[in-house]
């Protein structure tokens, strides 16, 4: 059953339009709808969009933004079906989120009653290297640039959005950037298959895979090498470690190089040259930026406390 209005798509309004002037629905008088629009820095933007129709609005929009659209719907329901998509209609309702992606396609959209709704738009360039570890399937969706992806309902979520709305007009900039890659977060983890059993040979492996991965803290091997030492597909190791050991490879690899030199630090031993140098680092300043991220402090600092 097809809840938009039959017939060929018509006139376009241009998202871009749309985001500069919500006058361009030309809405009867008893309509109306608002959108609040935060640039939170290049290449993300926050959206709250609140409606209430008189009756079904109906809209012809073409995906000018160039942007990856991270969607919770608080209030209401919404249908949209793009051009390019195969001519599916998808429902987006109350508590429930939508991931989509279709630059320069051109979709119909309804939406009736009252609506409430929160988008966080990003840049493709700038989510990339956030994709490690998405739902393969999301991931080819997203790179086909036709993609438009319900996710499951998850309280998390929910109260995320609530307090983009809440906050949108008198949060500062950089609490409302928080909030809203934690949205994006959420938002991913709801296209996440739930977690697959570990066998216990593929413990070992894992197990077997840190072990090398710590074995020399100057230099780490290459996931491909790790992988194939390990007998098990690059891929998978990096799924293992986020499943068994709560970290990316490198992630656990830079945390436990931070420790040790923590505890060399704290020890007295050798200078924090000499430290940086044996754990790996030609440049003294970036050994300090790593140290200063983990620990909060200089290792200076901590090398004249010991």
């Amino acid at each position: 059953m097809s809840f938009l209005p039959p017939g060929p798509i018509r006139s376009e309004i241009p998202a871009s339009a749309l985001l500069r002037d919500v006058s361009v629905l030309r809405l009867d008088s008893a309509s109306a709808c608002d959108l609040i629009t935060r640039n939170l820095q290049d290449g993300i933007e926050l959206l709250i969009w609140r409606g209430r129709f008189s009756r079904p609005l109906d809209m012809t929009i073409r995906d000018d933004s160039e942007r990856i659209h991270f969607t919770f719907t608080l209030r209401g329901r919404s249908w949209l079906r793009f051009e390019d998509g195969g001519g599916r209609e998808h429902l987006v309702e109350a508590g429930g989120s939508c991931i989509s992606f279709n630059p320069g396609c051109r979709g119909r959209f309804s939406q009736q009653d009252q609506v409430e709704s929160v988008t966080v738009m990003i840049r493709p360039d700038l989510f990339e290297p956030w994709c490690d570890g998405i739902d393969t399937s999301l991931r080819r969706a997203l790179g086909s640039g036709r993609c438009v992806a319900a996710g499951r309902a998850a309280a998390e979520l929910t109260a995320a959005a609530a307090g983009l709305v809440d906050g949108a007009e008198r949060r500062p900039p950089l609490w409302l950037l928080g909030q809203s890659l934690t949205l994006v977060g959420l938002a991913l983890e709801t296209h996440t298959p739930p977690t697959a059993v570990i066998s216990p040979a593929e413990r070992r492996k894992l197990a077997r895979a840190r072990d090398r991965l710590l074995a020399d803290l100057s230099q780490p091997p290459t996931i491909a090498d790790l992988a194939r030492e390990v007998h098990l597909s690059a891929p998978r190791l990096k799924r293992g470690f986020r499943q068994l050991f709560d970290s990316s490879i490198y992630g656990l690899f830079q945390r436990e190089r931070m420790y040790e030199a923590h505890h060399r630090l704290s020890q007295g031993e050798s200078s924090v040259l000499g430290i940086a140098s044996e754990l790996g680092y030609t440049n003294a300043s970036h050994f300090a930026a790593a140290f200063r991220k983990q620990f909060g402090i200089n290792p200076s600092a901590l090398k004249r406390s010991a």
